[in-house]
């Protein structure tokens, strides 16, 4: 065989192809010489001094790591040093999500209720009304958290960062069917039961429009247990309106898939330049228009997965 053919064949080069044919030749082996390339600069034990430091502190960044080095075992390497040591390890960095703390008995709960709900299809979950408030910042937007853990940690799941309701920004409200989004509710300061109420009042209507006739009697309206929500007046309110609700877990932003929709206005806000409330209001309601029916196809259709992944961990946040 020709090394044209070779080369076609293996879809390498011709020239790869011509100085291998010649190494073997000259050396009957093609594997690097022993002792080819400079010596290394660090040792295995300072490398391993590396990753205990980076376990220790799972937050700490690349250069606080050089500063470690420089500091502490006399060395002078880069970043980008310091990132290969890591990926030698098998430890890789990510985004902590933002989840919020969950206790033993929260967990239990949450499990049930995934069992309770796991037979469940596709159209059952189209049956539903999922809605939620959400607080867009107009400044400190991008406050995220990168963390380092080895790949295939069990326990990865575990570790997040914690998710607290901060004032400021712009309060909103919305919910998504299986056909459509919400229109955005725009509130000042914080939301009381009179707030919610009205706001039900006045969108409630346009939602259950956007279902069948045979589905009307079907129809589940889902919320977290914010105090609004669960107050005497608006549990009162629900009672008069003849709503029918889906019991929902305390801390389960996870299940629910507005939450999605939130993360992907937010990631989407970040090419604007909003220096005041009204320009953030603008730009919501651009972005919201540009979230498409397959994104919240895809949601529907993601609830028994996250059911799945509840359940497989215990009681801890899904991947959602």
């Amino acid at each position: 065989m020709c090394q044209h053919e070779i080369s076609r064949k293996l879809n390498v080069s011709r020239t790869c192809v011509r100085q291998t044919i010649r190494k073997f030749n000259e050396l009957h082996t093609t594997t690097t010489k022993p002792g080819a390339g400079g010596p290394f600069k660090m040792t295995r034990r300072q490398k391993r001094a590396i990753k205990l430091q980076q376990l220790r502190d799972d937050t700490l960044s690349l250069n606080d790591l050089v500063r470690y080095a420089q500091a502490s075992l006399n060395l002078n390497i880069s970043r980008q040093t310091v990132s290969r040591i890591l990926r030698e390890f098998d430890l890789v960095s990510y985004v902590a999500p933002r989840k919020p703390q969950i206790t033993h008995e929260q967990r239990r709960c949450r499990i049930f209720w995934c069992y309770k709900h796991l037979s469940w299809t596709e159209t059952d979950w189209s049956n539903v009304i999922f809605s939620d408030e959400a607080n867009f910042e107009i400044v400190n937007r991008n406050n995220r958290i990168y963390i380092r853990r080895f790949r295939n940690d069990l326990k990865r799941h575990e570790r997040f960062q914690p998710r607290v309701h901060r004032g400021g920004g712009l309060g909103i409200w919305s919910y998504i069917t299986y056909n459509d989004l919400g229109l955005l509710v725009f509130f000042n300061g914080h939301l009381n039961s009179d707030k919610y109420i009205e706001i039900l009042e006045n969108n409630l209507p346009n939602a259950f429009e956007k279902f069948s006739s045979e589905q009307s009697k079907k129809i589940l309206y889902q919320q977290d247990n914010a105090r609004p929500h669960t107050s005497a007046k608006t549990s009162k309110y629900f009672k008069k309106k003849h709503i029918k609700l889906i019991p929902w877990p305390a801390r389960s932003p996870d299940l629910n898939i507005i939450e999605n929709i939130w993360s992907i206005v937010d990631q989407k806000l970040l090419k604007y330049s909003i220096n005041n409330t009204t320009q953030l209001e603008e730009a919501l309601k651009i972005v919201w228009t540009e979230i498409s029916k397959d994104v919240i196809r895809k949601l529907f259709q993601s609830m028994p997965t996250r059911l799945r992944q509840v359940i497989n961990r215990k009681g801890f946040a899904c991947c959602y």
